[in-house]
């Protein structure tokens, strides 16, 4: 899974490599846009109008902090505090940023003042409207400090309109906190609830009247205690009345036979006896009486008990209201006779200040335009060479992005030694020997001094590997040269590998040149002894050589067209090309495409090697050729061209 992962990172065309390259490449242009937005910040930064600023700060106090003595109490109690604050801060923001705010500002400046340039035409709306984008108000989390600030770029105009604002601001902060006619509607209340609970006590005094109690719980106890106190006096009355009623009952039971003379004396006591009888009677009816009394009573308060807790449970509603209405009327008496600027729970703890020259947002312009116009830069830059440039740039994009081993790199060279100059199309010269330009007297790519050189040098030892490794006896060993595109080196890569198989002493070299054509004339054969395909074929013909071991040979004329040398004329020439004396023919070949013999020709050379120009063949094109190629026979390699590397090596991680 890890080697996926670095793999599919490795080929993502956005790696740090690939960006690198993108900036290092398209440096001027990410200069040329850095330095445009210098300029431009510059210009804003000088031709900014100035603009001034007065700040304000004001003091909200709506919940007094109290500590708890619990801590989990008095973390929940100082959330609450702070979600509180948070709310009633945000109320008071709004406030100030309200557009009626706004307008009844305007209205008090003055448009003129406000708006001078824009004369008649100027409104209130505009008027709030500049008011509104001037102003701000802030305030960090949790705090109960309004910062408020207001920028013009009239000095006199920034402090004015601050302090107009907050002046406002109090008068509307009671509009806004209390109702219109809240006293007057307070006062009505408190006048109903008032006449509610003189009414209920009316009622209440006339029930209570009418059961002789003051208190339904105390007089319903108090009822029931006499009426078990008569209970009980009634039933001790009752028991004395039956036992003097015996008593009397057995005197006379007992009268008969007793003697005279103690007759005579206990004559008088049952007379009293029923006295007391008659005294005890009268005390039970009375104690009965007064018992039914108190039951009648008794039910008559139970029958009443609904309708006077009913009356008592409003009366305590309306005393509860008529308390709350009662403060309620005491505080709008206190807010109806308020002075605005002296509210209690807001104080301003800084008046509008002197104006200040505000540079901020001028300065925060000025850098992002310096900064946005290299960041342009790199965008461009990123844009045309990670994602809409398809081109190889480098030579490890063969193979980590389209997998086709890579044989060689040939850096760009400035100078470019060697490529000289074509003459006029109507040039008169020998074709057999194409003069240079006067003006153009560069080496060409057999001469020692030539960059490619060293290249060729490589390139011949690893075809010596090659054919080693193959067991490629044969002679002579034949090697294409073909590029995807015109000017990609191929015939420079051809001469140059010419000339260094000529230096090994191992046998004569010919440098065949198939694009020879009416427009088309090989650059390096100016100068030299160039002779016919079919000349330098013949066997031991006496053809003259451009360097020791280094014979050159091109197909028809200028005047023919490329053409000449078809598949078929190709074919047929096989017998003389491995007849031949030469140990090595190499083939500058057409670039690679469609109608170019180059395909055919491939599968019958030893060795073919495909030119890449970097930064300028399509990744798509190289893949499709060169796996068509590599189907027919496994022959090619691949050489890049003119690569170029503008990293810096220490940051450069193919260097």
């Amino acid at each position: 899974m890890a080697e996926i992962r670095r793999e599919t990172q490795q080929h993502s065309g956005l790696n740090l490599s690939n960006i690198l390259f993108a900036l290092f490449k398209h440096k001027r242009m990410i200069m040329l846009c850095a330095v445009v937005g210098i300029i431009a910040a510059a210009a804003f930064y000088f031709l900014y109008p100035p603009v001034y600023e007065s700040q304000a700060k004001l003091l909200v106090r709506y919940v007094l902090e109290r500590s708890a003595v619990d801590p989990i109490e008095a973390e929940k109690a100082a959330t609450a505090l702070n979600d509180t604050t948070d709310k009633v801060i945000g109320a008071e923001m709004e406030i100030l940023t309200s557009w009626d705010l706004a307008v009844q500002v305007a209205q008090a400046i003055g448009l003129k003042r406000l708006l001078p340039l824009s004369g008649a035409s100027a409104t209130e709306s505009d008027a709030a409207r500049s008011i509104s984008l001037g102003l701000k108000v802030i305030s960090n989390k949790g705090s109960n400090i309004i910062l408020v600030s207001y920028k013009n770029r009239d000095p006199q105009i920034a402090t004015l309109v601050l302090q107009e604002l907050l002046s406002r601001y109090f008068i509307k902060h009671l509009e806004v906190h209390r109702s219109a006619g809240a006293f007057d509607f307070v006062t009505q209340q408190t006048d109903q609830v008032r006449t509610r609970l003189n009414q209920m006590e009316d009622a209440l005094k006339s029930l209570r009247d009418k059961t002789g109690i003051v208190s339904l719980k105390e007089g319903s106890t108090a009822l029931t205690t006499e009426a078990a106190k008569t209970q009980e006096e009634l039933n001790a009355a009752e028991a004395e009345l039956a036992e003097h009623q015996a008593l009397v009952k057995q005197v006379a039971e007992n009268k008969s036979k007793t003697w005279r003379t103690k007759s005579q004396l206990s004559e008088k006591s049952p007379v009293s006896e029923r006295a007391r009888v008659a005294g005890i009677q009268a005390k039970v009816e009375t104690l009965k009486s007064r018992l039914y009394d108190i039951q009648q009573r008794m039910k008559q308060l139970s029958e009443l008990r609904p309708q006077i807790e009913e009356l008592e449970r409003k009366r305590e509603i309306d005393e509860a209201n008529y308390k709350y209405f009662a403060a309620t009327l005491e505080k709008a008496r206190i807010d109806e006779a308020l002075d605005p600027s002296k509210m209690p729970n807001i104080s301003a703890v800084q008046r509008p200040s002197p104006p200040i020259l505000a540079t901020t947002k001028r300065d925060k312009i000025a850098m992002g335009l310096a900064g946005g116009g290299a960041a342009l830069g790199i965008a461009l830059a990123l844009l045309r060479g990670s994602v809409l440039n398809r081109t190889v740039r480098r030579p490890l994009e063969l193979e980590t992005q389209l997998h086709i081993p890579l044989m060689l790199s040939i850096p760009y060279s400035a100078a470019r030694n060697g490529h000289l100059a074509l003459p006029p199309n109507d040039s008169t010269a020998n074709p057999g020997a194409l003069a240079t330009r006067p003006h153009h007297s560069k080496l060409a790519p057999w001469e020692a001094g030539h960059f490619i050189r060293p290249y060729c040098e490589a390139i011949r030892d690893r075809l010596g590997l090659y054919f080693e490794l193959k067991h490629l006896t044969h002679k002579p060993k034949l090697v294409g040269i073909a590029a995807f595109s015109e000017a990609a080196g191929a015939s420079t890569i051809a001469a140059g590998l010419a000339a260094s198989l000529s230096e090994t002493n191992d046998g004569k070299v010919l440098l065949v040149d198939i694009n020879l054509g009416p427009e088309d004339v090989h650059p390096f054969f100016k100068g030299k002894p160039a002779h016919s395909l079919n000349a330098a074929l013949e066997r031991h013909s006496a053809i003259a050589s451009a360097a020791d071991n280094l014979y050159l040979a091109t197909v028809g004329s200028p005047k023919t067209g490329p053409a000449q040398l078809g598949l078929k004329k190709f074919f047929d020439m096989m017998p003389n090309l491995k007849a031949s004396d030469f140990d090595y023919i190499i083939f500058d070949m057409p670039p690679l495409s469609q109608t170019s013999p180059t395909s055919g020709m491939a599968a019958f050379m030893d060795k073919l090697l495909l030119v890449v120009e970097a930064e300028k063949n399509n990744r798509e094109l190289i893949k499709r050729g060169y796996g068509k190629l590599v189907a027919e026979r496994d022959n090619v390699a691949v050489v890049v061209n003119k690569a170029r590397s503008y990293v810096p090596k220490w940051l450069d991680a193919e260097s």
